[in-house]
């Protein structure tokens, strides 16, 4: 696989902000702690209801899968670990149903089934908290898994987003790039299948706004996850390191880092 200069300025972003020896300036090091943590579920969560942000409903964050009283929770929920990314270690559950997956859960082997997806990521940090939170709707019903609306934001603006949509034959996953006033790029990533072009969506100005909102207070390039709801946008998390910087294109890695370059982070 070819590495872009996106690829490698997501590794250098990795070790400055999460590896490195501190700044030696001790406030630009706090502001840079501050927003690094945000990638963390908990830390996002703290953040948001701050600053106001729509969020799906919480039930529960626990220390652990046995602290969850799966009975207490709606037949319709998401439980995941607060640290981790990609899905990893996320279950989709609708009441018999695991989301991801198609797997026949019953309520009552919730638990066993969360243990054991956990199981299956590595690592898992010590101190990472589980999460029961809202299974949100698409704002079109016939999505079963609602898309993600991610956008990419620098220098306090919103400027690309993707949309990732989860519901094709078989859990097939396709996506989409669009420029902010929603012109659809050709090839952006090959992580998975490029989508046909979708209208712009409903609530998207909604969205926009939301986003832009982030975008002026962190001040540096990040990704921000959406959900677009029959109520309106809710917001998912933030993501500092999109998809490790892998398996973009020669265009999608010309965009981004030409915003990286037009907004240089301050820390």
């Amino acid at each position: 696989m070819e590495t872009t200069e996106f690829k490698r300025r997501m590794e250098e972003r990795l070790q400055r902000w999460y590896h490195s020896p501190p700044h030696p300036d001790p406030e630009v090091q706090q502001r840079r702690h501050s927003v690094a943590m945000l990638a963390n579920k908990s830390e996002m969560h703290a953040y948001a209801t701050r600053m106001n942000i729509p969020l799906p409903r919480r039930f529960a964050e626990v220390d652990s899968v046995d602290a969850l009283d799966f009975r207490a929770l709606p037949h319709r929920v998401v439980v995941k670990p607060n640290n981790q990314c990609s899905q990893s270690g996320v279950c989709l559950f609708d009441r018999g149903r695991e989301g991801f997956s198609g797997d026949i859960v019953p309520l009552a082997e919730r638990q066993d089934y969360v243990r054991e997806r956990l199981a299956q990521v590595q690592p898992i940090a010590p101190g990472t908290k589980i999460i029961a939170e809202e299974f949100v709707e698409d704002f079109e019903p016939e999505m079963i898994v609602p898309r993600d609306f991610k956008t990419f934001v620098a220098g306090g603006r919103t400027w690309v987003t993707k949309v990732v949509d989860r519901n094709g034959p078989g859990g097939r996953t396709t996506e989409r790039y669009y420029s902010r006033d929603w012109t659809p790029y050709d090839l952006f990533q090959t992580t998975n299948p490029l989508a046909d072009p979708i209208p712009e969506p409903m609530h998207y100005r909604q969205l926009l706004d939301l986003s832009d909102r982030i975008a002026r207070d962190i001040e540096c390039f990040m990704r921000l996850d959406f959900y677009i709801t029959p109520r309106g946008v809710l917001f998912g998390e933030f993501t500092s390191y999109p998809n490790a910087g892998n398996r973009y294109t020669a265009l999608g890695s010309k965009v981004l880092c030409d915003l990286m370059d037009r907004y240089p982070d301050p820390f």
